[in-house]
């Protein structure tokens, strides 16, 4: 591994503002005054014939000979398939009027009339993952980054991005500031980024903790900030041996919410009628609160062994103010055989505790009050958001690149995810509508990316 001391601060500064939002890679920092060109093509699966994506993705890079760049990056991503609604599994049959599917009749024409009418109620037969099938979504990225030498011993990086969603849309912001020390074999670097959201789903913001019959609304949108500060130190400890340490800060306000996300309410482990439908049983809306902090800390070192081969191990540790504690564990090998050919062997494990406001389910008389047509929750905050739960996960994949000539790559990329439940069982009555049933919804999912790198 020959390392470039000069672009040592650049390499960090980038690699610091892509953490925060801005997008740089690291190999397009080998321009000669042309672009580089990294394009991918991205399809991603769950299992049970839940979410499906599609994404391709162009990111070109422009470097200058007072070793300044530009990178200008594109994302299109085309969702389609069911998602978990939050609802618990239980062993009777379930029916669920969807929000999304019901705003989308609103206004449509003939066709779109037919093809959401099918969506706008659906059965979930008995313990069945109770998933809405009008979950369909796009969503466009686009990005900007300059990384510009300041003096003899600094490099300075902006950046911004906008993101669209048919419900959501995201504007965001960077700096980052970078300083060679040490004979450049030391680098501290210095990142902020802010974001601005906006969520509008359809349907309108749904009241927190709201019975799902009535949805009553608390206004068509609603914002959030956020605010990630991150320090990162990276040093060359020898010439096979670099090493980083980042610590990252994250702030954010407002909506936290999932708007189509619901709880299921019971009694002992029974489904309730619902009070103002009695031809459903009763689920209410979830509820978040409203700020939340994290720390972070990630730790990542880059071995050389031999002439080509690297290996990568990365580790990071979160913990925020919603009692969500997560441990993360990465490790590739960058194995090349041949000039070209090489191959990278990836492994991920990730384990998180639950959030303190997680619930697979609501109980009547603790946990939400009925009194006729009332329903009213006991508790502040409650989710089933499985993304909230305690659960750990592996991921296993393998890229394959085949270098054709200097800064031109194809490669192929393959992964598998699958999480396992790591709750504890929340108690209900023997012989009840949830006795035996799982309380966690489990991922599985597969994608495999090809990408195409070349100079132009």
């Amino acid at each position: 591994m020959q390392l470039k001391d000069k672009k040592l601060g650049q390499r960090l500064a980038l690699a610091t503002t892509a953490l925060l939002g801005t997008q740089a890679p690291e190999q397009a920092l080998a321009g000669d005054g042309d672009w580089k060109v990294d394009s991918a093509l991205l399809y991603y699966a769950e299992d049970d014939d839940r979410v499906k994506a599609v994404e391709p993705v162009i990111s070109l890079t422009r470097e200058f000979e007072d070793e300044s760049a530009l990178n200008l990056r594109i994302v299109y991503d085309s969702l389609t398939g069911s998602s978990p609604n939050g609802a618990a599994i239980a062993n009777v049959a379930q029916t669920f009027t969807s929000a999304s599917a019901a705003a989308r009749l609103e206004g449509a024409d003939e066709e779109e009339q037919e093809e959401y009418a099918g969506r706008g109620s659906y059965t979930i037969n008995p313990g069945d993952v109770p998933l809405d099938p009008s979950f369909e979504d796009s969503r466009t990225v686009l990005s900007a980054g300059w990384t510009q030498p300041w003096g003899d011993d600094y490099t300075l990086s902006v950046g911004g991005a906008y993101s669209s969603e048919e419900d959501f849309t995201s504007m965001s912001g960077n700096v980052a500031i970078a300083r060679d020390l040490n004979n450049n074999n030391t680098t501290l670097s210095l990142g902020v980024n802010l974001e601005f959201d906006t969520i509008e789903p359809n349907g309108g913001i749904p009241q927190a903790l709201g019975s799902l019959s009535e949805h009553n609304t608390d206004g068509s949108d609603d914002t959030k900030q956020v605010v990630d500060m991150m320090f990162g130190v990276t040093q060359v400890i020898n010439r096979r041996w670099i090493t980083q340490l980042n610590f990252g800060l994250s702030q954010s306000s407002g909506y936290q919410n999932d708007p189509y996300k619901i709880l299921t309410v019971v009694d002992n482990g029974n489904l309730i009628t619902d009070p103002n439908d009695s031809e459903r049983y009763l689920y209410v809306f979830e509820n978040r609160p409203e700020d939340r902090q994290k720390l972070s800390l990630y730790w990542q070192n880059k071995f050389a062994i031999g002439s080509n081969d690297v290996i990568d191990i990365g580790y990071r540790y979160m913990t925020d103010d919603w009692d969500v504690n997560s441990h993360t564990l990465d490790l590739t090998y960058h194995w090349q055989p041949l000039e070209h050919f090489y191959l990278e062997p990836h492994y991920r494990y990730y384990t998180q505790t639950a959030a303190d406001f997680y619930e697979p389910f609501l109980n009547a008389g603790s946990e939400v009050d009925i009194s006729g047509t009332d329903v009213t929750a006991l508790v502040n905050e409650a989710s089933s958001d499985p993304r909230l739960a305690a659960f750990s996960a592996n991921t296993f994949g393998v890229k394959a690149g085949f270098p054709l000539r200097q800064d031109e790559e194809i490669s192929v990329r393959l992964e598998y995810y699958q999480q396992q439940d790591d709750n504890s069982t929340k108690a209900v009555g023997a012989g009840s509508d949830l006795d035996g049933m799982s309380q966690f919804t489990e991922l599985k999912a597969s994608w495999i990316q090809v990408g195409y790198s070349f100079r132009w």
